[in-house]
């Protein structure tokens, strides 16, 4: 069920290329504002939360490009499979429903990252002057981090579609979860500029190992202590948000049941 369901994710983006390229030139333009944003502020200045220039201006670039492969629509396929009633067949299938979306999204994720995510950063690579990796060992790190920015970003996502068992709409939760992630996940805004302790807090929550964690592992702001520290973190919530998934989705479905008779 595994492979059928990463391969399932992954004909659905081969399917729709020209969504692929539109993805790729919306994320261009908002690259590049974000990198002449940031590079206007850096005018006058040195460093900016602690970071260079080149630093920093690398960081927002590579923080936004990678929403391309973590950004999920589970919770709206959730929501619509409950709406319609088509949550019924799930339930007496001989399977684990949130496994088989969880690797169905990662095949998703996969074919992204080669038509879309990819060619996006290559892309603003040659159009800007990024800082890259010094180190080997960043790349590997790197990727890992992204595979698990993406389970994060799946079970948040998960625990949102579950919301419209008992709301019959998460449209409105959808919205707020977008907005979460952009505001929360140093997507758009680098979570160093934050005044704490609004910033403590925001790094003890989930959001910070979606954009976050690997912009950061990128530039190569970690020691490798503190490299390890932040992977290991960012598995440890991806386990949370699946077993907290998991727990939520049974008692949601318990609920239906009774309700239904």
């Amino acid at each position: 069920m595994t492979l059928a369901s990463v391969r399932l994710g992954l004909n659905l983006v081969l399917a729709y290329r020209f969504e692929a390229l539109v993805k790729v030139l919306s994320a261009s333009i908002v690259a590049l504002l974000n990198w002449c944003l940031w590079t206007a502020i850096f005018q006058g200045h040195t460093t900016i939360a602690g970071r260079t220039q080149a630093e920093l201006t690398t960081y927002v670039v590579v923080a936004w490009v990678i929403t391309t492969f973590y950004g999920t629509r589970v919770d709206e396929h959730l929501s619509a499979r409950f709406r319609t009633g088509d949550i019924g067949v799930d339930l007496i299938r001989p399977w684990s429903i949130q496994q088989h979306l969880y690797f169905r999204d990662l095949g998703r994720a996969s074919g992204a990252l080669v038509l879309t995510t990819v060619p996006l950063a290559l892309w603003t690579g040659l159009l800007l002057p990024l800082r890259l990796p010094e180190h080997l060992w960043t790349l590997p790190c790197f990727l890992l981090s992204l595979f698990l920015a993406h389970a994060i970003s799946f079970g948040f996502a998960w625990l949102v579609g579950i919301a419209a068992f008992a709301l019959r709409n998460s449209s409105g939760l959808a919205h707020l979860k977008a907005t979460l992630i952009s505001v929360f996940s140093g997507a758009l805004i680098p979570l160093d500029l934050y005044p704490e302790p609004l910033r403590s807090w925001i790094m003890w929550l989930p959001l910070q190992g979606m954009s976050h964690t690997p912009a950061d592992i990128f530039v190569e702001r970690h020691t490798p202590g503190e490299l390890v520290t932040a992977i290991a973190v960012q598995g440890i919530w991806a386990g949370i948000l699946a077993i907290a998934g998991w727990w939520a989705f049974h008692k949601a479905v318990r609920n239906v049941v009774i309700q239904g008779g």
